[in-house]
């Protein structure tokens, strides 16, 4: 009997071939992601691009202009602000009202194309989200982007479906390559 191993650019081939294929979205490991993201993509929704939040669901704990720092994030143990402990992240409260938590944000740039998304949950341990799906848009026209931040805003399409969040780690998925010729600005 044969066994093959598989060596690392192996399986990062078979991953972009299953990637390109069969049009479905890759999950990519936390060791994974910057491999797989920074030699050839920028982060869309870095506040050093001049991104900004427009609108959300609720930021009770911690603010969602959080989620756009472009450092790691930092869990400062025994420090708190005026919301409760310190956390680099997008907190809501436990009990909304509504079905999920949302935020808009402008990107940093005019307009970019999505190649895959991170979110990170570090320093979220059973107060993280327990899953995440990402939506985008494309507007120019200022009238209709005035409309973008608002919670009824019916132009928004599906860029990643909802996937699983654990706590306190990086999560990664890249997109197939037919979805990542589309455009977005928000």
């Amino acid at each position: 009997m044969e066994i093959q191993a598989l060596t690392s650019g192996a399986v990062e081939q078979l991953t972009n071939a299953t990637a390109k294929s069969d049009g479905k979205v890759t999950f990519v490991p936390a060791d994974e992601i910057d491999k797989t993201f920074k030699s050839d993509s920028i982060d869309l929704i870095s506040s050093a691009l001049s991104s900004r939040i427009l609108s959300f669901s609720d930021e009770w704990f911690a603010e969602a202009s959080n989620l756009t720092h472009p450092k790691p994030p930092v869990r400062k143990f025994g420090v708190f602000t005026f919301a409760g402990a310190w956390y680099d992240g997008w907190e809501t409260r436990r009990h909304n009202p509504g079905e999920f938590d949302w935020v808009v944000i402008k990107l940093g740039v005019a307009s970019g194309k999505v190649k895959g998304i991170e979110v990170d949950t570090f320093g979220f341990s059973g107060n993280q989200a327990p899953e995440v799906g990402v939506q985008g848009c494309f507007v120019t026209d200022e009238a209709k982007g005035n409309e973008v931040g608002k919670e009824d805003f019916a132009g928004w399409e599906t860029i990643l479906d909802k996937q699983e969040c654990g706590p306190s780690q990086r999560h990664g998925w890249l997109l197939p390559e037919s979805a990542r010729t589309k455009a977005y600005t928000h």
